[in-house]
């Protein structure tokens, strides 16, 4: 009688473990996806970043020669230190045939008068880069970003960024359009609010 009372509670021990573990899968399931982070506070110097969920990717159009990574990227960003903000955009692209010169950066098909900027992370507030460099080769650069720049990146229809290394006749071109820059208007919207 002893088994028999055992292998009952065993079996209800077996079940409800089954019950719970279908609940919390069926739970995960209904949860709906957290939205990426675009806003967070430097714990290090109180400075607020507000970031795109994701950088806009641009792909080689135009090349010189064999390269091993086709993408470069573009991201503005916006920090915010006791209620003083400062726009700038964050710029990458591979460097694999020697030390690029700095980007010329087109919205749409107009050339983009930008100011960069030589200071350091910590003298925007920032304890680290907004963005992380997508590869060890990559050169990056910041610039400050005009308020018209950032309103011609929410309506263009195309990022275009050119690099050249030092010494090369020819020049690097990459470029986004359509979805792939879409969320430029909202990072714009987010910032203009």
């Amino acid at each position: 009688m002893t088994g028999t009372v055992e292998l009952q509670t065993t079996t209800t021990r077996i079940g409800r473990c089954a019950f719970l573990l279908a609940t919390v899968l069926l739970t995960a399931c209904a949860v709906a996806p957290l939205e990426q982070e675009t806003e967070r506070l430097d714990q290090n110097t109180g400075t607020t970043v507000t970031v795109m969920p994701k950088p806009v990717e641009l792909i080689v159009d135009r090349t010189t020669g064999s390269k091993t990574d086709p993408f470069a990227y573009v991201a503005p960003f916006e920090t915010n230190r006791m209620g003083s903000h400062e726009l700038f955009l964050w710029v990458t692209a591979p460097q694999v045939a020697g030390e690029l010169s700095v980007p010329k950066v087109y919205c749409g098909e107009q050339l983009i008068a930008l100011d960069r900027y030589e200071g350091t992370m910590a003298d925007v507030g920032l304890s680290a880069p907004p963005y992380k460099a997508p590869a060890p080769w990559s050169a990056q650069w910041y610039f400050k970003l005009s308020g018209e720049v950032l309103d011609c990146f929410a309506t263009a229809a195309r990022i275009r960024v050119v690099t050249q290394a030092a010494g090369a006749e020819a020049a690097e071109s990459y470029m986004a359009e359509g979805n792939a820059i879409a969320g430029l208007s909202a990072f714009v919207a987010k910032v203009r609010t």
